[in-house]
């Protein structure tokens, strides 16, 4: 890209050899796992059971465009030097940035209930006790973790245990032997199907790698490694490794293990369990068993940062410093902790919920995306990072591509 190329001739001027490049690996790895969530999970695997290869040229997109958000979202950061709320104070005024605040509040604790239904809905499945007062003890849980420490070893051991499952993910396709053919022609656009279902489907797997919780997150994280606009260069290597590299690597083996294992036997993944049955050829009795406990460290692997982005957010706006042992930030968490807890007496389908939710999410993406192509075209603003075609044409593809969903999706309704 000539307008990336022209950005790492402007910054600092420091080598940016391998070494470093890979050690600098941090903010957008962090947005990839929480991306890599249930809802992702679901998405993606539904989609390959329920339309077989068809649906690929979609997860495809999502990757790729979640990259070019991604990349501008941190690019949009280091060059305002703050987080998202904070940069569009000082652009366009108090009311703007309360907009841009309570739409990222929204959608984090949206996403939390549901997030907290799942969670007691495996528990469930697994302890055979079924009570939605499990939802005190999880709050109870994160609010310790999150706003007492801890969560940091917790949320590593469930990302192991998520990672393994994506190994088991990619061990069945060596079994199953997905049919290249078919998947090359999934990688044409078909919209000879395209109805409320596809729409609502479509709109998910974009919820679930772009929407306003991982937007906003990225213009926190990148400052909490401590990089500024001289780190161009790395913000884009590392969300490419994180976005296009593991998290592309991710949705594409799942959706591959539904399309040739799920598909043909006519699972198009009612419940959460029977995305089980995608890695039974590779575990055989064992698949079910271990696939509930990596949905439930997927769920355990999202929710806590969530809570954590909901205050980098909210204190962005109030001017309030967030540290994990001040009394803000733990009423913060405590607040989300409690926002959550209605989830556990929510009724509904959890996979019914997970889709929703993730669609509903995807509904503010484009207010963020247009923000950051604002912004990075803006003379006085961004002045010599300003975005060149190449970044501004995809951009511009996903403003258009998620205003264009969002819209058919409300429509559908």
């Amino acid at each position: 890209m000539a307008d990336l190329k022209k950005e790492e001739q402007i910054s600092s001027g420091k080598g940016l050899s391998l070494k470093r490049m890979i050690s600098a690996l941090g903010p957008a790895w962090i947005i990839s796992a929480v991306a890599a969530g249930p809802g992702t999970t679901l998405s993606v695997a539904k989609a390959g059971g329920t339309y077989g290869y068809d649906f690929l040229w979609v997860v495809v997109l999502s990757v790729v465009l979640a990259f070019v958000c991604q990349y501008m979202a941190a690019k949009t950061a280091l060059i305002g030097g703050r987080g998202i709320v904070s940069i569009v104070q000082d652009k366009w005024g108090t009311l703007p940035a309360w907009f841009v605040t309570l739409d990222a509040l929204a959608v984090i604790w949206l996403c939390n209930v549901v997030l907290l239904k799942v969670l007691i809905a495996v528990t469930e499945y697994v302890s055979g006790l079924v009570m939605p007062w499990w939802g005190v003890v999880f709050t109870v849980a994160f609010y310790i973790l999150v706003a007492h420490g801890g969560y940091r070893i917790v949320e590593m051991l469930c990302k192991i245990i998520v990672s393994l499952l994506v190994v088991c993910f990619i061990g069945t396709l060596f079994i199953a032997k997905p049919d290249l053919g078919m998947a090359i022609h999934g990688l044409l656009p078909d919209f000879s199907h395209f109805g409320k279902a596809e729409i609502l489907m479509m709109t998910a797997i974009m919820g679930g790698s772009i929407h306003v919780t991982i937007l906003s997150m990225q213009t926190y994280t990148v400052h909490e490694k401590g990089w500024g606009v001289s780190d161009l260069g790395k913000a884009r290597f590392d969300t490419a490794v994180s976005l296009l590299g593991a998290f592309g690597l991710y949705c594409t083996a799942i959706y591959l293990t539904g399309a040739c294992v799920l598909h043909p036997a006519g699972i198009h993944v009612n419940t959460l369990f029977e995305m089980a049955d995608a890695i039974t050829p590779l575990l055989g009795s064992y698949a079910h068993a271990f696939f509930c406990l990596g949905i439930w460290s997927a769920v355990f692997s999202t929710i806590m940062p969530t809570f954590i982005a909901a205050a980098y957010v909210l204190g962005d706006k109030m001017n309030w410093e967030m540290r994990p042992k001040s009394p803000r930030y733990r009423l913060t968490i405590l607040a989300g902790c409690l926002i959550a807890l209605p989830g556990a007496f929510l009724s509904g389908r959890p996979v019914n919920l997970l889709l929703i939710m993730l669609a509903l999410s995807f509904l503010g993406t484009p207010f963020f995306v247009g923000i950051f192509l604002w912004l990075l075209n803006d003379r006085n603003w961004a002045k010599q990072y300003r975005n060149g075609p190449v970044l501004n044409i995809a951009g511009g593809f996903a403003l258009l591509v998620t205003l264009f969903l969002g819209i058919k999706w409300v429509g559908g309704l």
